[in-house]
């Protein structure tokens, strides 16, 4: 008899706390950082003293954020669509229960709304450098049933074991997410854990780090904002890698295999059949070790539960920008600060230079005024000069121009808004600027396809996290899909189709047997790279035309290519009906011409017909003729005969 018990280290709601608050205070600057990103991103970029500075030298103290557009351009070019899945089947599962989970996962993702999700994730993955993903059931959704869904998770709120050094960060310890919640809306999300949720302790301190920084404009972020008339409490869901034995069960005569866990083990262990078996050799068992997810659910200072997940790999997937072998990674903006400080330092001069030049000096002797009143004088612009009459007698006055800036301070400006515009492989013609086009079609068409490629392989984190998130999901999906549901699918030409899970059928045998059978999942899925960009419709059209006249393509596979909202099945059905068309429209005229070809065969035997009538009636006038002709001749040739005989006897008589 195997030995499956599993001892798990004992886990309190205050080992939870504790390691989340060392995490919390190691990785302080790091998001301070973060919220330094996101502020530069916003348009926060001065301090108070820096605005104090530029206000005293009469210099502006007005960013020109740089920044915000090329995050824009390119978050244009890479979360403008949902993602699209490619499930490959392995062993007994076939190509169409593979073609049912894609489609599943892409209800799961709309169900979601997780182009929302994913649009998030893309900003936090720019601008802050780190973005998550997390999977998890819902067993509140679709009617109470169940369903899985994936949301993203705010970098601050992760907390990832320091000694990580793989960008999926599966070598961590254990993972917590931790963030503030109001009691009011815990007590609806979560209904069975009321008592813990009002025993629990509340707190204000956000994960959000209040940088400092501001501008002009009243731009908030979450640091800034806080409301402290409810009860806020914090949640803390904690994520750590066990190991669970496991019997394997292996028959061998024919070397199947089977695992069993410590309830099924016990259960076959008291049927004596089966210790029969295992005494004679006829199966062979022996304990194994299943990598398991172990969650940890703590509400404020109060433990909500501890479970065991049947899944082998953390939930919450993240996708880093710069991974530098830890789990603080940085983002782009965090590059682009630099010169965009330089750019916010040139333009303040060279404003100032402007103004300068720009000014009104006006001048009055010394004694003329109090220098007070002089200050209290409304002269926006103005710049007062005091003078003494008998130094500008002197010529101890001298007169001061303000020369003109240094050409080199506009082409330093023109270079720090490019090397924005290089780190985030985002260019003025991009962003729809005519004035920075390049010269010609064949250059723009370069530059693009290089900043295409720059920024497909710096989002290649980004499809790294889904595919983990697929695979999470089919781990899932058995345990939360177990029952018959009815999915509406929309196939590859646009047509809809119902498909029951776990539908129970019996065979030709009179066997029972289930179809889409969601215990027997077993494929390989990931999220196709680069299906999320922005697409441009036309361009993929001409593509498919072009390999349409090549040869490559039919008339049918154009059709599946496109991507405008259109009815895909009756646009094909309509396509076929053409060629019907045509080959019958043939067929008539191939009909008309027989039938024309028969009416002159016609016309022309009416004709000889009429000719041989007209010969007929000719010929029965002439017969008539003959034989009155030929009676006539034989009347004269008997008459004549008389007349002959009649001699003949007249001359007989003489003699």
């Amino acid at each position: 008899m195997l030995d499956l018990s599993a001892e798990l280290p004992d886990l309190e709601a205050k080992d939870v706390v504790e390691e989340w608050q060392n995490r919390f205070a190691l990785s302080s600057e790091y998001r301070f950082q973060m919220s330094e990103d996101e502020d530069f991103h916003l348009g926060n970029q001065l301090t108070p003293s820096q605005r104090d500075y530029l206000q005293n030298l009469g210099q502006s103290d007005q960013p020109n954020n740089k920044i915000k557009p090329a995050v824009e351009q390119v978050l244009a070019n890479v979360a403008a669509s949902s993602p699209e899945w490619m499930v490959k089947p392995e062993g007994s599962m076939d190509n169409n229960f593979s073609f049912v989970i894609n489609r599943l996962l892409d209800k799961i993702w709309m169900d979601s709304k997780a182009d929302m999700s994913l649009r998030a994730n893309a900003k936090d993955f720019i601008i802050k450098g780190l973005t998550f993903q997390y999977c998890f059931p819902d067993w509140n959704a679709d009617k109470g049933i169940g369903a899985l869904r994936i949301t993203d998770l705010p970098p601050e709120s992760m907390s990832i074991d320091q000694n990580s050094i793989r960008p999926d960060f599966s070598d961590a310890s254990s993972q917590t997410y931790s963030d503030l919640d109001t009691k009011t809306n815990m007590r609806i999300e979560f209904p069975q854990y009321i008592d813990e949720i009002d025993k629990a302790q509340t707190e204000q301190q956000q994960n959000e780090n209040r940088t400092g920084y501001s501008s002009r404009d009243s731009i908030y972020v979450r640091g800034v904002v806080q409301d402290k008339t409810q009860d806020v409490v914090r949640k803390y869901v904690r994520w750590a890698k066990i190991t669970v034995p496991y019997a394997k069960i292996t028959n061998t005569l024919t070397g199947a295999w089977m695992f069993l866990t410590d309830e099924q083990y016990d259960d076959a262990i008291e049927n004596p059949d089966f210790t029969q078996m295992i005494d004679q050799g006829l199966i062979f068992e022996e304990v194994v070790y299943r990598k398991h997810i172990r969650e940890t659910f703590v509400i404020g200072n109060e433990l909500a539960y501890d479970n065991i997940l049947p899944i082998n790999e953390y939930p919450v997937k993240p996708a880093c920008n710069d991974h530098s072998r830890h789990p603080m990674p940085s983002g782009d903006v965090r590059q682009a600060k630099g010169p965009q400080r330089k750019l916010n330092r040139t333009e303040a001069l060279i404003i100032a230079h402007a103004s300068a030049t720009a000014n009104i000096k006006y001048a009055f002797e010394e004694g003329a005024i109090d220098d007070n009143e002089v200050n209290k004088l409304s002269l926006p612009g103005a710049v007062p000069i005091k003078f003494n009459p008998g130094g500008l007698r002197e010529g101890k006055f001298h007169e001061f121009q303000v020369h003109q800036v240094n050409s080199e301070l506009y082409l330093e400006k023109g270079r720090y808004e490019r090397d924005i515009e290089t780190i985030f492989g985002a260019y003025k013609f991009q962003q729809g600027d005519p004035g920075g086009a390049p010269g010609t079609v064949g250059e723009a068409q370069i530059i693009d396809e290089a900043s295409a490629r720059k920024q497909n392989w710096k989002i290649q984190p980004l499809y790294d996290m889904m595919t983990g998130i697929a695979r999470v999901a089919l781990q899932w999906m058995p345990f939360v899909y177990p029952e018959q549901r009815v999915l509406r699918l929309v196939n590859e030409i646009g047509s809809e189709q119902e498909v029951v899970l776990n539908q129970v059928v019996t065979d030709y045998s009179g066997a029972v047997q289930k179809i889409y059978d969601m215990e027997s999942i077993d494929a390989d899925v990931r999220a196709i790279s680069g299906s999320a960009r922005a697409k441009s419709p036309l361009a993929n059209l001409q593509k498919n035309l072009t390999l349409l006249n090549a040869g490559i393509f039919d008339r049918t596979q154009v059709i599946l290519g496109l991507e405008e909202n259109i009815d895909k099945p009756k646009l094909m059905s309509r396509l076929s009906e053409i060629p019907q068309l045509q080959s019958a429209l043939k067929q008539s005229q191939d009909k008309i011409k027989e039938l024309e070809g028969d009416i002159d065969t016609r016309e022309r035997e009416l004709f000889h017909t009429k000719m041989d009538l007209k010969v007929s009636d000719s010929s029965k006038k002439v017969d008539a003729l003959i034989t009155d002709l030929k009676r006539v001749i034989d009347t004269e040739k008997a008459r004549q005969k008389d007349k002959t005989a009649l001699i003949n006897s007249k001359d007989g008589a003489t003699a």
